[in-house]
């Protein structure tokens, strides 16, 4: 015997529509204006298997309920011998019809950023869940995410200005490793700008932008081509041109443990450079 015909729980198409339609009005009363932001592969380690340079090109608009009213989930802020460690995970709902409506693809990626405005937190998709819960009335109308706090590694930021960009600018700004440059002179070039040697950013031979700038010291990230000493650098924006003296690549203005300079002098300390061979026992 069959199940009963005059009784359709899991085909019935009204009723899956009224259920997805309940399910958007809630996460749309219930939920929280959050960013979606898409990861594209610009290379992969074909040994490692994983994005050499990763690039978020782009944040969408969409509403998400957060599924852990009561917190953050995860160890929360642990201490470690290497310092505080951050480890807050989140857990998301989203509509899967509204997530194709506004982010264009087919499902969330692992890998992809949740942008979340209550904290100006930014998480990463570590997995998509998408039969939970499990096809109430033969249909799954949601997908659950479950991210982790973004670590920064050296990402690239490309998210254009219509669509918040300005934030994820700033987000590489702070975390990015920086070089410093000596430029002499105290002109002020704008924070953010891109910089260049050349006759044009367009032919440059080495561009980089602008992180910060305190008196003659011009600290860069997103570094391309080689800066040659006693050429000038053109700012795109300020159009201030100096000639740069020097670069040091042991100083690294967005962090505030950076020690490179230390190991640097402790290390000329313990080995003689001027020796042919160090490790030769005096023979060279």
């Amino acid at each position: 015997m069959g199940t009963n015909n005059y009784f359709r729980n899991f085909n019935s198409f009204p009723q899956q529509q009224l259920l997805n339609d309940l399910t958007k009005e809630v996460i749309q009363i219930n939920g929280i204006e959050c960013m979606y932001i898409v990861k594209s592969a610009s290379s992969k380690d074909t040994i490692y298997n994983e994005d050499v340079t990763a690039r978020f090109t782009s944040a969408k608009k969409m509403e998400m309920y957060i599924n852990t009213p009561e917190g953050f989930e995860g160890a929360g802020d642990v201490v470690s011998k290497f310092g505080l460690d951050v480890q807050d995970e989140l857990n998301v709902i989203v509509n899967k019809e509204r997530f194709t409506e506004e982010a264009n693809l087919a499902t969330p990626r692992e890998g992809d950023l949740i942008y979340l405005p209550l904290g100006k937190g930014l998480f990463e998709i570590k997995f998509v869940e998408h039969e939970k819960p499990f096809y109430t009335l033969g249909k799954n109308t949601v997908y659950e995410l479950n991210c982790e706090l973004f670590r920064y590694n050296n990402q690239l930021f490309d998210v254009p200005a219509m669509e918040m960009g300005e934030i994820f600018d700033q987000i590489e700004r702070q975390n990015a490793i920086t070089r410093a440059f000596n430029m002499g002179g105290i002109d002020v070039y704008k924070v953010g700008e891109n910089i260049y040697q050349g006759a044009s950013l367009e032919t440059a031979t080495a561009s980089a932008k602008v992180s910060s700038q305190s008196g003659a010291i011009l600290n860069v990230y997103r570094v391309g081509g080689t800066f040659e000493i006693g050429v000038p650098i053109v700012g795109e924006k300020s159009e201030i041109s100096n000639n740069l003296l020097s670069v040091d690549d042991q100083v690294i203005s967005t962090s505030a443990y950076d020690d490179n300079k230390e190991f640097e002098t402790d290390g000329d300390n313990i080995l003689d450079f001027s020796e042919i061979d160090p490790w030769s026992e005096g023979d060279l």
